[in-house]
C-alpha cells in the first residue's frame, strides 16, 4: 500500500496546495493526434458526467496567506512554486458532498467511463479500511503518456471522489526534493 500511496500523495499533493490548472507543460507542439492536458481534462470532464459525478468542487490550499494575498513563508512560496509547475501537466476532476447509497457506485462508473475512453487499468482498485467509519478506493490508469490516479474517500463525515491525470514525462521532471516539498 505505501507503493499505491506514496505516488498518490505525490499526484495529489500538488491539488491539495491549491495549484492553478494552466494549458501544456511546455513538452513541445500538440499535433492534431497529441494528447496533452486539454485532452486528459476533457475525458475526466466526460467520464464524471457520464457516471453522474457532480462536478464543480475546486482543490483548496491549506496555506496561510501573508497580507498581500500570497502564501507567507518561503516554503509555502516555494511548494506554491512547485505546486504551479506540476499543475500545468495535470488534468483533476474531484467532487465532494456525495450522497452515502451513490457514491461509490458513481466512483466506479467513473471508472467504466475511463475505460470506455481509452484508460487502461495500470493498478486496480484498492480498498482500504480507515477504521469503523470509512474507507478509501484507489485505482490507477494509463493513457498514450500519461499516468491517472483515482481516488474515493468515504468517512463518516466526507465522501469525496477526485481523479488526477498527470503527464509523465513532465511529471518526471521534478526532483524528489520538490515532491518530498509538495508533501510536505
Amino acid at each position: 500500500m505505501s507503493t499505491t500511496m506514496g505516488g498518490f500523495v505525490r499526484t495529489m499533493a500538488a491539488v491539495a496546495v491549491g495549484a492553478v490548472l494552466v494549458t501544456g507543460c511546455g513538452g513541445g507542439s500538440e499535433g492534431p493526434s497529441a494528447f496533452g492536458r486539454e485532452a486528459a481534462q476533457a475525458d475526466l470532464d466526460a467520464a464524471g458526467e457520464a457516471a453522474g459525478l457532480p462536478a464543480g468542487a475546486k482543490p483548496k490550499s491549506p496555506e496561510p496567506e501573508d497580507p498581500s494575498g500570497g502564501p507567507a513563508t518561503e516554503e509555502e512560496r516555494k511548494r506554491k512554486d512547485v505546486a504551479d509547475r506540476m499543475a500545468a501537466c495535470s488534468a483533476v476532476r474531484s467532487a465532494d458532498d456525495l450522497k452515502p447509497a451513490e457514491a461509490e457506485r458513481q466512483f466506479r462508473g467513473v471508472l467504466a467511463a475511463l475505460a470506455e475512453r481509452g484508460w487502461k487499468e495500470h493498478k486496480p482498485v484498492e480498498r482500504v479500511t480507515l477504521d469503523e467509519d470509512g474507507f478509501v478506493l484507489m485505482a490507477q490508469y494509463k493513457k498514450r503518456g500519461w499516468t491517472l490516479f483515482a481516488r474515493h474517500t468515504d468517512a463518516d463525515i466526507l465522501r469525496m471522489t477526485t481523479l488526477t491525470a498527470t503527464e509523465d514525462a513532465c511529471a518526471a521532471r521534478f526532483t524528489d526534493a520538490e515532491l518530498e516539498l509538495l508533501e510536505g
